[in-house]
C-alpha cells in the first residue's frame, strides 16, 4: 500500500497489485476502506490489475471540509484515475462506491470499460428506517455520528449473517472513525443520499443509468435490509446493457459476506 496526494490536494492510500493486465478499479462505500476489499483481492488479481483506494473522508484519507455528495466523490475518482495515468478501467463498487460509478460516468463514459454496481442507492426511495435518521431536524447530525455503538449496528444491519461482523472489522471501522472529521465526513456523505422520506434524487439516478451505456452487472444480496432486492431488477431494466446477479444469503456487502460467489460473477462478467 501506498500513500499519493491527489490532484485537488487530499492525500489518499491505494492499494495495487500491478502487472501488465487489464485495470480494476475498486470503489469501497460508505464508512468503508480498502480492507473492505480484502477477501476478493486475490482472486481478482490474478486476471486483473486490481486498483483499491481509499475514498477521501473514509480509511486513511484525509478529511476535508466538503460537500462529500456524489459530485465530489466522482471528482476523486477522476483525479485518481489521471495520478495513476489510467485511461479507461474496469469499475467495481459497493453501495455509495457504485453510486459514485454511476455519477462520474455522466461525464466520463469514455473512461469506463465494463461496471459493476453492487447494491447502489436512489433505485427506489425505500431504505431501512435507522438510514434516515441523519436527517432529522436538529438532532440528525448527532444521531448519526459515527460512534463504536452505531458502527456496530450499522454493520450487523449490512450482514445477514451477524457473525460476519467480525472483531477485526468492527475495530477497524471504529478505528478510522475516530480519526478527526469523521463525523462530518460520515453524516454529510449519508445526509445527501439519504432524507426522511429514504433514498434522495432517484429521477436523477434513472436518468444517468439510462446513458451507462457500457456493459454493466447489478449484484445485490438477496436479503439486503439497507437497500431492498427488488431495487436490483429497477436497476438492471433502466441499465442499458445490463447483466442481474443475485446472491443467497447475503446482505448489503456480498463482496465481504459472499466473497466467492461475488468474485466469481465479476471475473466471468469481465472476461466474457
Amino acid at each position: 500500500m501506498i500513500s499519493t496526494t491527489l490532484a485537488s490536494g487530499e492525500l489518499t492510500r491505494i492499494c495495487d497489485s500491478g502487472g501488465e493486465l487489464p485495470v480494476l478499479v475498486l470503489v469501497h462505500g460508505l464508512a468503508n476502506s480498502i480492507e473492505i476489499w480484502d477477501r476478493i483481492v486475490p482472486q481478482l488479481s490474478r486476471r486483473f490489475r486490481v486498483i483499491a483506494f481509499d475514498l477521501p473522508g473514509f480509511g486513511q484519507a484525509s478529511r476535508p471540509d466538503a460537500t462529500y455528495d456524489a459530485t465530489f466523490f466522482a471528482d476523486k475518482l477522476s483525479e485518481l484515475l489521471d495520478t495513476l495515468e489510467i485511461q479507461r478501467a474496469h469499475l467495481v463498487g459497493s453501495s455509495l462506491g457504485a453510486s459514485v460509478i454511476l455519477r462520474f460516468s455522466e461525464h466520463s463514459l469514455h473512461r469506463i470499460d465494463r461496471a459493476v454496481l453492487a447494491a447502489p442507492g436512489g433505485f427506489g426511495p425505500r431504505t431501512h428506517p435507522l438510514m434516515r435518521l441523519p436527517a432529522l431536524p436538529l438532532i440528525g447530525d448527532w444521531l448519526g455520528r459515527p460512534t463504536p455503538f452505531n458502527n456496530a449496528l450499522t454493520l450487523k444491519l449490512a450482514m445477514c449473517d451477524p457473525a460476519q461482523v467480525t472483531p477485526e472489522l468492527l475495530e477497524l471501522t471504529n478505528r478510522y472513525a475516530r480519526v478527526p472529521g469523521s463525523e462530518r465526513s460520515f453524516v454529510r456523505t449519508l445526509q445527501t443520499g439519504v432524507g426522511l422520506f429514504g433514498s434522495k434524487d432517484c429521477a436523477g439516478v434513472a436518468r444517468i443509468a439510462q446513458r451507462l451505456d457500457r456493459p454493466t452487472l447489478v449484484v445485490w444480496g438477496r436479503q439486503d435490509r439497507v437497500f431492498p432486492p427488488v431495487y436490483a431488477e429497477r436497476a438492471a431494466a433502466l441499465l442499458p446493457r445490463s447483466s442481474l446477479c443475485l446472491i443467497d444469503r447475503c446482505g448489503h456487502y456480498p463482496h465481504w459476506e459472499q466473497p466467492d460467489a461475488f468474485a466469481t460473477a465479476v471475473e466471468d462478467f469481465l472476461t466474457q
